[in-house]
């Protein structure tokens, strides 16, 4: 693509508007693709090339080598190798059992998947934030339709409107430049460019809810009203999302309000708010420690949880001296008295 057709031009200054709009890359900024050699991802890289031909900045990749499908994965990674050393891009490959890490820790292949990158993420910032003048920032090549997909996930699991906001196109240090094109666009485009790429199998089995969604939900819904459904969605995701934005904003008010000297909540300050404010303060709480004390960004926090804490702060300050433990992800415990709400490591009350 060192010539570009009228459709890929448009195609590329169309993501260049995006990424200038959010600001998600700056001069001397250090940015780590994320490449796992699928269609999505090496768009992205190709976009990323292309940028950076007009704005100076630092450009590797990497590589998540998971142990799913130890042969094909291997064709992937052989594949990225290839495509970087061609490109003459840095890449960085990790070798991780995910199928392993699910059975240890008693989760799903998603899950693991999931924290295994993340981890990977977390040590590459770590790796490149000292050498860099900018920021250093992992870009993800997640799209419009995978944003449709995680939405539907999240509601089916109750998440309510917050799961409307669980992608965004900067999130702290990752960024997401393809989250508002449709994974149409990036095939026509690809196949326009004769730009190769892997197919990823799993994506091809209905084995993973996700893939039932996109495989047959979606599908059939778009066929029973004679629509395409995803696009209706997405104006629905946007418009919700506005919402939560506001709401955010003010649940990480009340929490500055709650927050004692020694890092807990007050009970007090905690009951007297709004519900819906209670329980957005209550999990932007949790997150933050899990983000300061666990290192990790995976809270995996549910609508349950948060329940059962939000009742016992309402027992407590009506009167109900007993103490409570609600035992929450990783190991944490949420302990809920009279006067405050304090998170402890498992091994603390042993």
């Amino acid at each position: 693509m060192s010539s570009y057709s009228r459709s890929s031009y448009n195609f590329l200054n169309s993501l260049r508007e995006t990424v200038e709009r959010d600001g998600l890359i700056s001069p001397s900024d250090h940015i780590v693709c994320a490449l796992s050699g699928g269609l999505d991802s090496v768009m992205l890289l190709y976009f990323l090339l292309y940028y950076r031909e007009q704005l100076d900045f630092e450009l590797t990749a990497c590589h998540l080598h998971h142990g799913i499908r130890s042969l094909t994965a291997d064709e992937d990674e052989s594949f990225v190798r290839e495509l970087c050393l061609r490109k003459e891009i840095h890449l960085d490959v990790r070798h991780v059992d995910v199928p392993g890490l699910a059975q240890e820790e008693k989760l799903s292949l998603e899950t693991a998947g999931r924290m295994a990158r993340h981890e990977f993420f977390r040590d590459l910032i770590r790796k490149y934030s000292p050498s860099t003048t900018g920021s250093c920032r992992i870009a993800l090549a997640h799209h419009a339709d995978d944003l449709v997909e995680t939405f539907l996930l999240n509601l089916g699991r109750g998440s309510g409107s917050r799961g409307a906001s669980s992608m965004r196109v900067l999130d702290g240090y990752i960024i997401r430049p393809l989250l508002e094109t449709r994974e149409a666009d990036l095939r026509k485009i690809a196949l326009a460019e004769n730009i190769a790429w892997q197919e990823d199998e799993t994506n091809l089995s209905d084995e993973f809810l996700r893939n039932r969604i996109r495989h047959q939900l979606l599908p059939l819904w778009s066929e029973l009203v004679d629509y395409d459904v995803s696009q209706v969605l997405l104006r629905y995701i946007a418009t919700v999302r506005e919402d939560e934005d506001y709401l955010s904003s003010l649940a990480e008010k009340s929490l500055k309000t709650a927050q004692l000297p020694d890092g807990s909540l007050s009970t007090v300050v905690m009951a007297d708010l709004d519900p819906a404010i209670q329980k957005r303060s209550l999990l932007l709480y949790l997150e933050d420690y899990y983000k300061e004390e666990l290192d990790t960004d995976q809270a995996d926090i549910s609508s349950a949880h948060l329940n059962a804490v939000c009742q016992s702060i309402k027992e407590a300050v009506h009167g109900d001296k007993k103490q409570r433990r609600h035992h929450l992800p990783q190991a944490l415990v949420a302990e809920v008295s009279e006067s405050r709400i304090l998170l402890l490591k498992k091994e603390r009350l042993c």
